[in-house]
């Protein structure tokens, strides 16, 4: 038994999973996004910003 059950219409469908595969990342990417947004709106009222740069040393 598969520990994340599909629905029946990703089993009859082709391409069905993929599609839903699709919209969960976009999904995530907007969630990524809206998280993003908070944290630089955080920052912002702290006074600080955001490098958009890693700094390697840290890596």
């Amino acid at each position: 038994m598969s520990p994340h059950p599909t629905s029946q219409a990703s089993d009859s469908e082709p391409g069905q999973l993929l599609k839903e595969l699709e919209q969960r990342q976009d999904d995530v990417l907007k969630q990524l996004d809206d998280l993003d947004a908070k944290l630089r709106e955080v920052l912002r009222e702290c006074g600080a910003t955001a490098d958009e740069e890693i700094d390697q040393e840290l890596l």
